[in-house]
């Protein structure tokens, strides 16, 4: 069973839309042991310093799609790992955190903005926790 208290999603400013925090805080209330954490920019070195055990995943349009099943069973196969997923702003992310990203994600080949990037990930985590429980949410 997938188990949130080792994912956190780590993301470039503020939400400011009402909709997507209200639609955000819906699914934070059914995992409360997901952590979100907002920074003004990424300004770092090194993912590896700050996250040296964790597997990073970075949210790109150039990166992998996987159906909901598969994006479960990925998570379920850090098992033991912490995740950490990083979102960007309106502008992306930088080449230095893709390239210390164990993982590049696309959520669709769309594209959408970074708001909603922020629910539409989240919704897709708390469906990846729902397949590993085998719960109704998910119907397939």
């Amino acid at each position: 069973m997938l188990n949130t208290n080792r994912i956190s999603i780590n993301a470039i400013g503020k939400i400011k839309k009402s909709w997507i925090t209200e639609g955000i805080n819906q699914y934070r209330k059914r995992m409360p042991k997901l952590s979100i954490y907002e920074f003004k920019d990424f300004k770092f070195n090194n993912l590896r310093n700050l996250y040296p055990n964790n597997i990073i995943i970075s949210l790109s349009e150039e990166g992998k799609s996987f159906n909901s099943h598969n994006f479960s069973s990925l998570l379920l196969n850090f098992d033991n790992k912490k995740i950490s997923f990083f979102v960007g702003d309106a502008d992306g992310l930088s080449n230095n955190i893709k390239a210390n990203s164990d993982m590049l994600l696309s959520l669709s080949p769309l594209t959408f903005p970074h708001e909603l990037a922020r629910l539409i990930l989240i919704e897709q985590i708390y469906r990846a926790v729902s397949i590993s429980q085998n719960s109704p949410y998910h119907r397939s």
